[in-house]
């Protein structure tokens, strides 16, 4: 098992960790091996493939929970909305994809949940611009070169993932991909915005792109309810 990276960052404590193929019987043995028996029995009854990101994901949970001082549940398990199920007084959120699964923590301090996601960074098959954008990020990244504009888009994604992983413990539904927005400031920084329903809570969001494994992109989000 191989730690990718693990740094502080403004949002909590984020780590990363290497995932090895799923038919590296050695590597899943060695991931697997680092994980609790009751993770460890529960890994089993999965697809390989599943298998090697679900305990990837709880590898670098457990990694990142460690560094702050806190102690992790024997079991992480899952909320029935997808989320890994902290104790209270904790916040998380897992990533993955075939190469890396990354896990994000902090304490918990008010009215506050994370969200991360990690994306690889490759030509896109298809253009998602028209599905995942809104109008005025069309227009935007429009503007880009080619090569820029097929970033963009693609971190543009990942910031949305991150946010909705935020959005959703305080939601308990879909949010489309039309309903967040990003722009970015004076300085450069991703700015973005949330029009809630009627009689749903307002929220301030935060966005960051982090460093990450090379040929990837890694966004991590805070969402802070807003009182009254």
């Amino acid at each position: 098992m191989t730690l990718a990276f693990t740094r502080t960052v403004s949002f909590g404590r984020l780590v990363g960790v290497a995932l090895p193929g799923e038919d590296d019987d050695a590597g899943v043995a060695t991931l697997a091996a680092a994980l609790p028996s009751a993770e460890r029995a529960h890994a089993l009854t999965l697809p390989p493939a599943r298998r090697v990101t679900w305990a990837g994901g709880r590898v670098a949970m457990r990694a990142a929970l460690a560094e702050l001082g806190a102690v992790a549940p024997e079991m992480i398990s899952s909320t029935p909305r997808g989320a890994p199920a902290l104790p209270a007084e904790l916040l998380g959120s897992i990533a993955h994809k075939r190469t890396v699964a990354v896990a994000l923590a902090a304490r918990a301090a008010g009215d506050v949940t994370l969200g991360v996601d990690v994306e690889i960074e490759r030509a896109p098959r298809v253009d998602i611009s028209e599905r995942v954008l809104t109008d005025d990020e069309r227009r935007r990244v429009d503007a880009l070169t080619p090569r820029e504009r097929a970033r963009e888009v693609l971190a543009l994604f990942a910031a949305k993932e991150a946010l909705y992983k935020g959005l959703d413990p305080w939601l308990g539904r879909y949010v489309s991909f039309q309903e967040v927005e990003l722009a970015r400031d004076d300085d450069g920084a991703r700015v973005a915005t949330f029009a809630s329903r009627a009689g749903e809570p307002s929220f301030v969001l935060e966005v960051h792109e982090e460093e990450a494994p090379a040929g990837h992109i890694l966004m991590t989000a805070r969402v802070h309810r807003r009182s009254g």
